[in-house]
């Protein structure tokens, strides 16, 4: 994980100590005083220092620190808090190595038999870590004793060896700074039990973890302290979206290694070996309350500068600690903010399983769409495709159709007026026989009307060439003239009969052909409206098979929207801010 530079510390209102932290540093009051007067009380009082603000008495640490780690247990069990206030006062640099061994039992640590073996076992992590210790080696002044080659493989061997025995965590760049402080200090063997022993037993193991529950604990319950101590400042981060995990994730990982000055960084884990992690929370506020004034008047980048700029306390490091213990500590509260980070954690947890769970679901649903997609599309734009060409094949019939009905009722109506029917015809046929027989019958008659006639004008022409009387004669001539008279009038009676006949015979030949010619118009027009009733259904057949037509076109086009909408679609899960495990 990449370790980001950290601040400076600054004072703020003082937290209260233990009640036997308060007596030692009231005895170390009364043997200050004693100092100034006799120098031989300087063993008066067992156990007791001076304070931190009073002149340092070099034999005088010396021979404390002495008596400290010959009876250490006797004072680890009975005397805590006044080896707390020693080491708040900083550990002599000749007796750091002894008292960092002691504070965390590295004397005890089972695997330093295993060193060697270790050592040549295969590391996953090798080459990572020898990226970064090219990379960081040269830019932090912590490690200016390691620059050399040969001075490197130590820490090299270390890193890689914890990363062999522990395989769950692995390697961790915030170690890099650890490690390389404790190689400055001791063997390598030496500093590789120590870091065992803080991995284990100072929560870094749990802050190391890629699930960085730990980390997000501590960066939650200092970002909760940063909002109740300086309210301002952390509203104006607030506004510059500069989030506190961005400058205080690497003071956790790597102790503040990384952004204080080497006199300085080596007093905070002094701390830190008798304390923990509640160093860092102090030390950390007390960055933030000194840079506060500068701070609130710049930028993310600007906010971000400032805070890698720590050289101020380079010269002072007892000025560190003491505005360091001046800031209001509450374990109580501490605790009360672990189980609410507890509490909103496995809410997130929750969430996040739901969500996965939803995630998978929607991976297991995306997976049968793709199947039925592949199953089904082609199926259905083949079924989609015959009943277009079905609906466009009913639509060309029912427009030939529609043409013929229309051509045949134009025909209909161009023949109805002059062609009869079949049986119109033989109707006709028969009627217009016995009309030509009865023609004959009364043409017979006028021939024999007309003979008779001829016979009389003979009987007429034969009487006045006899020789009879006169009176005779006149009377055969009358009666003779009367009977031609007769004769003529019957013949043009019988002729104006046959004429008066054949008149009504045409008249109602002429009737009878009306009659049918209406009833065949009247069932011609039936039989129209039939046409046209039938012409208007394949209309509408023929709209409705448009727009069954359409329709289907449109069911295509949305289907072919809906499965490229549906399949570029992706559940993108929320996921808390966090800081990378290792270095990308």
């Amino acid at each position: 994980m990449d370790s980001l530079s950290a601040p400076s510390p600054c004072p703020s209102p003082g937290a209260q100590l233990s009640a036997d932290e308060m007596k030692l540093l009231a005895k170390l009051e009364e043997q200050n005083r004693l100092l100034e007067t006799d120098s031989k009380s300087l063993y008066s009082v067992s156990g007791v220092l001076q304070s931190p603000t009073s002149p340092k008495t070099i034999s005088y640490d010396d021979d404390i620190w002495g008596h400290v780690i010959q009876e250490w247990d006797d004072w680890s069990k009975r005397k805590v808090g006044q080896i707390k206030v020693l080491i708040r006062r900083g550990v002599p640099a000749h007796l750091r190595p002894v008292v960092w061994r002691l504070l965390c039992d590295a004397q005890n640590v089972a695997v330093s038999q295993h060193y060697s073996d270790l050592l040549k076992s295969s590391c996953p992590a090798e080459t990572l870590i020898h990226r970064d210790l090219s990379r960081i080696l040269p830019q932090h002044q912590l490690f200016q004793e390691l620059r050399d080659a040969t001075c490197q493989e130590p820490l090299l061997n270390v890193l890689k060896a914890y990363s062999v025995l522990d395989r769950e965590i692995g390697y961790c760049q915030g170690s890099v700074f650890i490690v390389g402080l404790l190689l400055t200090q001791m063997a390598e063997e030496e500093a590789f039990c120590v870091f065992v022993r803080l991995m284990k037993d100072f929560r870094m193991r749990e802050l190391y973890r890629s699930s960085m529950v730990e980390l997000g604990c501590c960066i939650y319950q200092f970002d909760s302290m940063f909002q109740e101590q300086l309210p301002e400042l952390h509203s104006h981060f607030q506004t510059q979206g500069f989030h506190t995990s961005m400058f205080s994730s690497s003071w956790f990982l790597n102790i503040l290694l990384s952004s204080l000055p080497i006199t300085a960084a080596m007093r905070t884990f002094d701390i830190f070996m008798c304390e923990g992690l509640e160093i860092v929370f102090r030390v950390g506020l007390a960055v933030l309350h000194m840079k506060q004034a500068e701070l609130i008047k710049l930028d993310t980048e600007g906010m971000m500068n400032c805070l890698q700029n720590l050289e101020s306390w380079e010269s002072d490091p007892d000025g560190m600690i003491e505005a360091a213990y001046q800031i209001k500590y509450n374990s109580g509260r501490m605790k009360q903010l672990r189980k609410e980070y507890t509490s909103i954690k496995t809410k997130e947890l929750e969430d996040q399983e739901e969500l996965n769970g939803l995630s998978s679901e929607n991976k297991h649903l995306k997976q049968r769409l793709d199947i039925l997609e592949k199953r089904c599309s082609e199926q259905l734009v083949s079924q989609m495709k015959k009943e277009l060409e079905k609906s466009l094949l009913n639509a060309a019939r029912s427009q030939n159709t529609l043409k013929e009905m229309q051509t045949n009722t134009l025909q209909i109506e161009e023949s109805s007026s002059t062609v009869p029917d079949e049986n119109s015809v033989m109707y006709l046929q028969t009627e217009l026989i016995s009309c030509r027989l009865r023609e004959a019958e009364a043409l017979t008659g006028l021939k024999e009307l007309k003979q008779h006639i001829k016979d009389l004008w003979q009987q007429v022409h034969c009487g006045g060439q006899q020789k009879v009387s006169s009176a005779q004669n006149d009377l055969q001539v009358e009666l003779l003239s009367t009977r031609l008279k007769e004769a003529l009038t019957q013949a043009t009676l019988k002729e104006s009969r046959h004429k008066l006949l054949q008149l009504q015979t045409e008249d109602k030949i002429h009737s009878d052909q009306l009659k049918r010619t209406e009833a065949h118009i009247n069932s011609q027009r039936d039989h129209l409206q039939e046409l046209t009733s039938q012409n208007q259904d394949l209309r509408g057949q023929l709209q409705q098979s448009r727009q069954q037509f359409s329709a289907l076109q449109c069911k295509i086009q949305i289907l072919s929207k809906s499965t490229t909408s549906f399949s570029q679609t992706t559940l993108k899960p929320s996921t808390s801010a966090s800081l990378e495990h290792n270095d990308t």
